[in-house]
């Protein structure tokens, strides 16, 4: 086994084998992102409302999307937007204390001057603003019994009474006054049976949230709700999976996962804890609002925008130019296969073949008579259509990969979160390579291009790492990148200026190019 020399492995770490590699890896990502497609679907307003992680501590980030932080304007803003354009908003929580308590969260966030009336228990609640057209109803219904039915049966006969979206959910009622017993659990499985086909009969003009049971904590429960357990909890839970999974029913499990990591600053072990309730209003309104908005951070439940016509124009010029491209490469290789040339008459004739060496290197190449390298002096300096159709070819799938990015919903996307890992680790590996891979310059100036080159291009990888990681909100940071972005805006007009003080090239192709 012989052992290469290390010299030989640095050469082929290059520009153009780098390309070669982000090639293939962003292939590699289009067809990972395809395969979660396929699995978990497409529909973003799922991925909000069933899963997701904590990304640091208390901060949740929803599975495949980015979630907007509204604020009382914002809210404001997303249900002034709906109204404008003839919309109404119609939001009825129907459930227990648990629904009611998202009820007074999501009224609260947008009017921070609603007061919460602590007296009012098992009542409905109501209330509106005639300005933004919002009305949003808490109906009191604890049970899926025939009292439930009953709130359903109004909205299924008069299409126009219908809200624009329910918010329910039913459970632990149902153990409580049962103590946990298995033939509660049975009726409330025939009960749900009853109330999917009316929940679906809403759709589509109604979206429907079943909100599955949050976990409680236990040491904190009052001892009249000892029996409500977490694997009750569990089981009922299992039970509406069950009966709504072929459903129309949007199923709220995330909700669940954020309560069950942040019940440290719950009162009373049964609702949840004000940070949990805060999360959950922001899934809500996300789920509500991202659509009708435009905020760069809110990609959940928010629709792709509509292509343009200068899109569908600039495609379609770039797609014929890909098209010629592949065309003319498909020809050159089938007239390089065709052609024949005589060795003796290359030596006599060929004045450009420098050596031996090179004429093997052309018939390695199959004969390509256009090969710049080795037939260099038949080509004069004039560029031919074959390498503008081809760089346009190229040029289709940059901008391409860019759409696919940008303008879709395609590749999945996280909110940024800082911490000093994420930051530091790869400024670790960028002063790594910049230990080991290192060359000698053919300049001895101050400032000499190799030098500015370099110092620029460790400044954009840095700079890079800074917008990726959300390093922005830590002031030091911040400060010093500000520094980095004035120097390299030195450097470049300084290498600007060297170029035209030595050379004189003012024109307009060497303009294009700075």
């Amino acid at each position: 086994m012989t052992v290469k020399d290390p010299r030989e492995i640095v050469k082929h770490i290059n520009s153009r084998n780098a390309k070669i590699l982000a090639v293939f890896i962003v292939i590699g990502f289009i067809g990972y992102h395809g395969i979660l497609h396929l699995t978990s679907g497409i529909d973003s307003c799922k991925w909000l409302l069933s899963d997701g992680r904590f990304q640091g501590f208390r901060v949740w980030q929803p599975y495949g999307c980015m979630m907007h932080s509204y604020s009382s304007s914002d809210s404001q803003m997303c249900l002034q937007y709906i109204a404008y354009w003839g919309g109404k908003t119609h939001i009825v929580f129907i459930g227990d204390s648990r629904i009611r308590q998202l009820y007074y969260g999501f009224v609260s966030l947008i009017n921070p001057k609603y007061v919460i009336e602590d007296n009012i228990a098992h009542h409905n609640i109501h209330y509106s603003d005639k300005e933004l057209k919002v009305y949003v109803d808490f109906i009191w219904a604890p049970m899926v019994n025939q009292t439930m039915f009953d709130i359903y049966k109004p909205w299924i006969q008069d299409v126009n009474t219908r809200p624009s979206l329910i918010v329910t959910g039913s459970g632990v009622w149902a153990i409580k006054i049962s103590n946990a017993s298995m033939e509660m659990y049975a009726s409330y499985q025939r009960n749900l049976s009853h109330l999917v086909p009316m929940l679906n009969n809403l759709t589509p003009n109604t979206k429907v949230l079943w909100v599955l049971q949050d976990p409680v904590v236990t040491e904190k429960l009052h001892p009249s709700r000892k029996m409500i357990t977490n694997e009750q909890i569990d089981l009922y839970n299992k039970a509406a999976m069950e009966v709504m999974h072929h459903s129309k029913i949007l199923i709220w499990s995330s909700s669940r996962l954020v309560s069950q990591g942040l019940y440290q600053d719950q009162v009373d072990g049964l609702h949840m804890g004000k940070n949990a309730l805060n999360y959950a209003i922001q899934i809500l309104l996300n789920m509500y609002c991202n659509d009708h908005m435009n905020y760069n951070d809110g990609t959940c439940c928010s629709s792709p925008e509509p292509v343009t016509v200068l899109q569908l124009i600039t495609f379609s010029i770039l797609g014929v130019s890909c098209s010629i491209a592949l065309a003319m490469i498909i020809h050159r290789k089938w007239i390089s296969r065709k052609l024949h040339v005589n060795m003796n008459t290359l030596n006599n004739e060929g004045e450009c073949l420098e050596s031996k060496e090179v004429l093997g290197r052309f018939y390695k190449y199959n004969g390509s008579m256009l090969d710049e390298e080795i037939l260099g002096c038949n080509r004069p300096q004039d560029k031919s259509p074959f390498e503008l159709v081809t760089a346009l070819a190229r040029l289709t799938i940059v901008m391409s990969y860019f759409f696919l990015c940008d303008r879709t919903n395609f590749f999945m996307k996280e909110n940024k979160y800082f911490t000093y890992t994420n930051f530091f680790l790869p400024l670790g590996y960028l002063f790594a390579l910049g230990l080991f891979f290192n060359e000698e310059s053919q300049f001895t100036q101050v400032l000499h291009r190799d030098q500015t080159n370099e110092w620029k291009g460790w400044m954009q990888l840095l700079i890079l790492i800074y917008h990726m990681t959300g390093a922005s909100h830590v002031l030091p940071i911040y400060m010093h990148i500000r520094v980095l972005v004035t120097s390299y805006l030195f450097l470049s007009g300084y290498g600007h200026f060297t170029y035209f003080y030595h050379y004189g090239d003012f024109g307009f192709y060497r303009f294009c190019q700075g």
